[in-house]
């Protein structure tokens, strides 16, 4: 990920926990913007079905963040609304760099 694309990232994070949402805050950043990156480059290798779909590549993201943040993802229950908001706020910025397919960092 270029450096511009990773600072607007890490920018939109912290706007997120200054905003108070519960499944990120000043620590977890770099983990997250990490997990995150790789996650959202390996989605069409893992996914080869739903590929295309942009609402799945968002639902995969947010599902690998939980996964990777949570000590039990079984129990996060309502929070995964959060985790989806997460992943969408995060996916927006991975996307505006023309994909992942550009990007082999």
């Amino acid at each position: 990920m270029d450096e511009a694309r990773k600072n607007a990232a890490r920018d939109v994070l912290l706007d997120l926990w200054r905003d108070g949402s519960p499944v990120i805050g000043p620590e977890t950043v770099e983990k997250t913007l990490a997990i995150g990156w790789r996650r959202w480059r390996s989605f069409e290798r893992r996914n080869s079905k739903g590929a295309g779909d942009f609402e799945a590549r968002l639902e995969d993201l947010a599902k690998g963040l939980r996964d990777a943040l949570e000590a039990d993802p079984r129990l996060t229950g309502p929070l995964i609304e959060d985790y989806r908001f997460l992943a969408r706020t995060l996916g927006a910025e991975f996307a505006r760099g023309g994909g992942p397919e550009t990007d082999r960092e």
